[in-house]
Order: C-alpha cells, then sequence, then structure tokens
C-alpha cells in the first residue's frame, strides 16, 4: 500500500490541536445531536424511564443500520417516516409491519428506484430497495430475538459494556447471528457510532452512571477526519489508494489516530467530531478548503493535497 512520510507536529501542537478539536467536537455535538440521530418527536430521549429508553436504543440501533453508504439528510429522513408511519410496531413488532407499506415508505423518501438514498454506483449491481430490506431484516430479527428471549435491549447493552465497555458490545453487536448480516465491514463505522450515541446518552442525557465513561468512546475515523489528521500533520505518515493518488486510507489509518487521541488522553467521540464538523461546516472541505477561517489555522501543517474521496486539484 503506498505510504508517505511526512513532518509532523510537535507533542505540544498536538496536544493544543486535540484539545481544540475536543472542545469544537464537544460543543457543537451537544448543539446537534438530535439532528443527527435523527429523533422523532414523539420518542422522548430526554425521559429517565426506562422503558422510553428501550424504545430510543431500538429506533437508533435501526437508523444506524441503513445509515450505511447512504445519503446522511435522507437517511434522517426516512428513519423518521418509519417511526412516524409505524410508531410502537416499528420498535416492539417489526415482523409484523407490511412489506408493501415498509416499501412504500421507502420509495417516497428514497425515489421510485432508491437512488435518493443509497448510492446506486458503490453498491455492485445490488438494487437500493434489496439493501434497504436486509438490513431492516437485520434489524427485526434482532427484535425478534429479544423478545423470544424475554430481553430488554438496554439490559443486554449495560451488560456487555460491564463485560468490557465499548469493545464488549462492539463484539457483541457485530458477531450477533442476526445483526452480522446487517453490517458494512469487518469493522463498521455505524456500530462504531451506534456505540459513541449510546455512551454518550446514558452518561450526559440518562446519567446512567457507573456503567462506561465518555473516555471509553470509539473512533469512527470517516475519510473527513482521517483528513483532518492527515492535513494537520498530527500523522507522520499518511496511507494513501494507489490507483487514485492523495485519496487517503482512513480506515487503514484509524489504529494510529486512535492510538494518538489515547495518549494524549483525549475523549475519542469528541475529537472525531471536532475533525468532522470542520469538514461539515465547511472549512476542511475536499475542494478549496478554507483555511484562512479555518478554527485550526494556526497550528495545522496545511497538507491539503490529501483528500477524502476525490482528488483536490488546485
Amino acid at each position: 500500500m503506498p505510504r508517505e512520510k511526512q513532518e509532523s507536529l510537535s507533542k505540544k501542537d498536538k496536544e493544543d490541536l486535540l484539545s481544540i478539536l475536543e472542545e469544537i467536537g464537544k460543543r457543537e455535538w451537544f448543539k446537534r445531536w438530535k439532528e443527527h440521530m435523527a429523533l422523532p418527536d414523539k420518542l422522548n430521549v430526554l425521559s429517565k424511564k426506562k422503558d422510553d429508553q428501550e424504545k430510543i436504543l431500538r429506533y437508533l440501533l435501526l437508523r444506524v443500520l441503513i445509515n450505511q453508504q447512504a445519503r446522511f439528510e435522507k437517511v434522517r429522513e426516512i428513519s423518521i417516516k418509519i417511526s412516524e408511519e409505524f410508531t410502537d410496531t416499528l420498535l416492539l413488532e417489526p415482523f409484523k409491519i407490511s412489506e408493501t407499506k415498509l416499501f412504500k415508505v421507502f420509495k417516497n423518501v428514497a425515489g421510485e428506484k432508491g437512488s435518493l438514498l443509497y448510492k446506486v454506483g458503490a453498491l455492485g449491481g445490488i438494487k437500493p430497495i434489496s439493501l434497504f430490506s436486509y438490513r431492516f431484516k437485520a434489524y427485526e430479527g434482532f427484535i425478534r430475538w429479544l423478545n423470544e428471549n424475554n430481553l430488554k435491549f438496554i439490559d443486554v447493552v449495560i451488560e456487555q459494556l460491564n463485560k468490557n465497555k465499548s469493545i464488549g458490545l462492539f463484539t457483541f453487536l457485530t458477531t450477533h447471528s442476526t445483526l452480522e448480516a446487517g453490517w458494512v465491514g469487518n469493522d463498521p463505522k455505524a456500530c462504531r457510532m451506534f456505540i459513541n450515541w449510546v455512551i454518550f446518552l446514558f452518561n450526559e442525557i440518562w446519567e446512567i452512571k457507573n456503567i462506561v465513561e465518555m473516555k471509553e468512546t470509539l473512533m469512527i475515523v470517516d475519510g473527513h477526519v482521517g483528513k483532518v489528521f492527515c492535513r494537520t500533520g498530527l500523522l507522520e505518515e499518511v496511507l494513501y489508494e494507489k490507483k487514485r493518488p492523495y485519496i487517503i486510507q482512513a480506515s487503514k489509518m484509524r489504529p494510529w489516530i486512535e492510538e494518538i487521541v489515547s495518549k494524549f488522553e483525549k475523549i475519542p467521540f469528541y475529537i472525531d467530531n471536532g475533525a468532522f464538523y470542520l469538514f461539515e461546516d465547511g472549512y476542511c472541505t475536499d475542494l478549496n478548503p478554507i483555511c484562512e477561517k479555518c478554527p485550526i489555522r494556526n497550528i495545522c501543517k496545511k497538507y491539503i493535497k490529501w483528500t477524502a474521496y476525490q482528488r483536490w486539484k488546485k
């Protein structure tokens, strides 16, 4: 795999930069978390009642499953639409939902062929509605498993977190017999996102203490987060694609990124958010980044040739 060495930041600058990213990530996440989770009005995410919390966790699981390889704005829309259409049936007995009615909601949001939700060209010939269907089936099968075993999802989550923190829950969800087929890849970012949301809710919203701390969250590291670590000089070595120079291999560098964040004892979730928001807020874009207004402009090395998904051109 092609790689390139580059001058990295000093230890002090790395710590200062990570502190800025953590502060941005936490501040902005507290402003946007309900929007990112795409929570429907009927679900009371602030409730301390266990039954309400159970519904939230089930909804978020479906939300992240259908999120994979999808356009984020359409995922949020379809998640809310499905919840509004099928109400508690979706969360308690999704296997009772008519496929005809489910697919009608899908097409109303995603278009007749589903291309408004899933990027057809990237699916290797799989129809978007088939992709959606088998992910919904994975969720449906998991809820059936919970019901058949008289289990609450929140109890299962707490049990796994007590066993081995976030890694325990991650392993359980990604290897579960009914959920496994719903994830993309061996180390699904969507599952990492779900676990981070759970830990955030436990600590900051529901105040379920002595289970897991925010420092146990996981780095998601999509292309834009990896891009920030490469461009700033937080990484001294960059892995990139052989056939498309300058497009980074973010997932391959995740262990390096996790090591840096851990070394400086930062909260992974907020660091990940902070780096992503530099892209989402229009600073560290793939094309024409606005370095002169970026919050990290005084520390960043500005290796802007590195990009997430498309080659950057001057």
